[in-house]
């Protein structure tokens, strides 16, 4: 969890920050104390992120390779070996893990060690239902003290540090939540394609630093090469921006998206189906009890015949 936090902190600093700063270009306003912001607090809190990531991402190699040396290299444990992969890609994976040594369930914090089953999916969700809608119900203030307070982000330092936080948490709490109910999904292909649109709110703003650090590469191999490229550097802040709102725009989408599943029809498809798997295990059931009354009278009339023959071979006096 804490290399998520990192990078929720990298994307503020990365992609949130630089676009405040082009907003307030853009609005004509004094950017002396943004540039302080982003140079010495800014510039702390990034080494902060940076340092911490590396300290954490060899720790996860090798574990992953340990893990890799000990487990067995059987069909069955290749989805294991897979995962192991991936978290050595992204640690962030690492934090709901499905433990093979636990026989396949995962830690979460404050519930110890679960199994993941239907249960569990249904208890997370609605767990989380109420809190993530409130967490992007975050981005309203945000989008309105951005927009229409300009001059009065640009003064107060705490004013700029909020936006800042709004940002890095709603992006923290889609990305937990998305990694924790793919880790517990029975079909995760399944899972990814009916909720696209948290993925796209954690992807967008990896997407958008990639593209602006490519044009700011080039403007430095410019510089070098002694060849203007103001335009190029130009346009990556505009990039930045333009996916930053993209990424707003998914948050409220995301909100409406959460606000639709909630509604009656949901709700009466949800329990149908639920009515329709308790009409199946009660069947199995009753076929279940059949069987063993069959058995029973079975065992009785053996009884019951045995007792007769033996009543048949005692001589009458």
């Amino acid at each position: 969890m804490l290399f998520l936090v990192c990078q929720a902190v990298l994307i503020v600093m990365w992609v949130d920050v630089p676009n405040l700063r082009e907003s307030a270009t853009q609005a004509d306003v004094d950017q002396y104390v943004i540039r302080v912001d982003s140079t010495y607090l800014g510039m702390w809190f990034e080494q902060l992120a940076i340092v911490s990531m590396l300290a954490i991402w060899p720790i996860v190699i090798l574990e992953s390779v340990y893990h890799w040396i000990i487990r067995p290299k059987t069909p069955s444990m290749r989805w294991f070996h897979f995962y192991t992969l991936t978290f050595c890609i992204c640690p962030s994976l690492r934090m709901c893990a499905r433990s093979y040594e636990m026989h396949g369930q995962l830690w979460l914090p404050g519930m110890s060690w679960q199994r993941t089953n239907k249960r569990l999916r249904r208890r997370l969700a609605q767990h989380f239902s109420i809190p993530m809608i409130g967490i992007a119900l975050l981005i309203l203030p945000v989008l309105i003290t951005e927009f229409f307070l300009k001059d009065q982000v640009a003064r107060y330092q705490w004013l700029r540090i909020a936006l800042h936080i709004g940002t890095g948490v709603i992006w923290f709490a889609f990305a937990a939540e998305f990694i924790l109910m793919v880790s517990i999904a029975e079909k995760k292909l399944q899972y990814i394609r009916h909720n696209w649109v948290d993925l796209a709110i954690i992807l967008l703003p990896f997407f958008s630093f990639l593209r602006s650090m490519q044009a700011v590469r080039g403007t430095r191999l410019a510089k070098l090469a002694k060849i203007p490229q103001i335009a190029k550097l130009a346009r990556a802040y505009r990039l930045r921006g333009t996916a930053l709102k993209g990424f707003r725009a998914l948050v409220i989408l995301g909100v409406a998206t959460r606000l639709f599943k909630t509604n009656k029809k949901r709700q009466l498809e949800r329990l149908q189906a639920e009515l329709s798997v308790a009409r199946r295990e009660t069947r199995l059931i009753r076929l279940a009890i059949a069987r063993l009354e069959r058995e029973i009278q079975e065992e009785l009339d053996d009884e019951a015949g045995l007792a007769d023959e033996t009543d048949a071979a005692v001589p009458l006096n």
